[in-house]
């Protein structure tokens, strides 16, 4: 076979670097286009997602303190109704606790991909894959634990009725007992001028040596005066406040009892001698309760 001119062998040469110079620049423009293209997807992926983001935090935010008003409620309640309302309330919250946990983590993961979307690799070798693949994942963000958090606030609705109803009862038992509570007026402290004016108790306690006390006679009160243990009753004036009756704790005979044979260790002790006489004289005791 005969040899290539050397000017035939230049040409093809030629030829072929300008064949190359043609793809690279082929492919530079390629990969222009591409990243370009990717980078605006990527861009409206990310503000798109960054509004919807957004609006996952404030509706996890609306129902979180949702939740921690059911909760304030349910602590308040107690002792002031029946447990059955108060156990409905906290296993719905128990249930609507563990939705959270989910919601958040949901949410805290689509921050997590708006935080890195704004850290892709942009160089053109790599044609632009990389914001596709963070288009993509923003793009399939969705709340489903966050719309089962809202199913589970709004079943607090509910029972959270149903308690608040069941402590207004509780309050209006309260205020009947209240209106019918027995109520007995400590109008003065004295001795017998204050005890024969048949006003109200006396308070006696400067006479007992310091031992809290109040009195009336049998007929100016001493006869309704409860004495079963347990009994709530009201006093008013002096020593005002509730206390529970303990019950009578001592009998007294007025005429060879002193002050030394009065119970100790008592917040209050009532006194009056049972059926007008005084040595049947009773000592119930009272303790204070509000």
């Amino acid at each position: 076979m005969p040899l290539t001119p050397p000017r035939t062998r230049r040409a093809r040469l030629l030829t072929a670097g300008a064949a190359v110079v043609v793809l690279v620049g082929g492919l530079g423009i390629g990969a222009q286009a591409a990243t370009a293209a990717a980078s605006t997807r990527l861009d409206a992926a990310a503000t798109s997602a960054a509004a919807t983001v957004a609006d996952a935090r404030d509706r996890y935010d609306a129902l979180h303190a949702e939740q921690e008003a059911a909760t304030e409620r349910l602590e308040m309640s107690e002792m002031l109704t029946d447990q059955s309302s108060r156990e409905t309330l906290a296993a719905a919250l128990d249930e609507t606790q563990s939705r959270d946990v989910s919601a958040r983590a949901e949410i805290e993961s689509a921050e997590s991909l708006l935080d890195q979307a704004n850290g892709v690799d942009g160089s053109l070798l790599t044609f632009g894959a990389p914001q596709r693949d963070a288009a993509d994942a923003l793009e399939a963000i969705e709340f489903d634990d966050l719309a089962r958090l809202e199913e589970a606030v709004a079943a607090l609705g509910e029972p959270v009725d149903a308690l608040a109803a069941a402590v207004a009862a509780w309050h209006q038992e309260q205020a009947r007992i209240e209106r019918e509570r027995y109520v007995n007026h400590v109008w003065a402290a004295g001795w017998y001028p204050e005890l024969d004016a048949c006003k109200g108790s006396v308070d006696l306690t400067a006479r007992y040596d310091g031992v809290p006390t109040i009195a009336e006679h049998w007929s100016c009160g001493g006869k309704d005066f409860p004495d079963e243990p347990g009994t709530v009753i009201r006093l008013k004036g002096q020593h005002e406040g509730l206390y529970r009756v303990e019950g009578i704790v001592k009998m007294l005979n007025q005429n060879t009892a002193t002050s030394d044979d009065l119970p100790r260790g008592y917040d209050l002790l009532y006194q009056t001698c049972q059926n007008g006489q005084s040595s049947t004289m009773s000592i119930t005791a009272l303790t204070k309760v509000g």
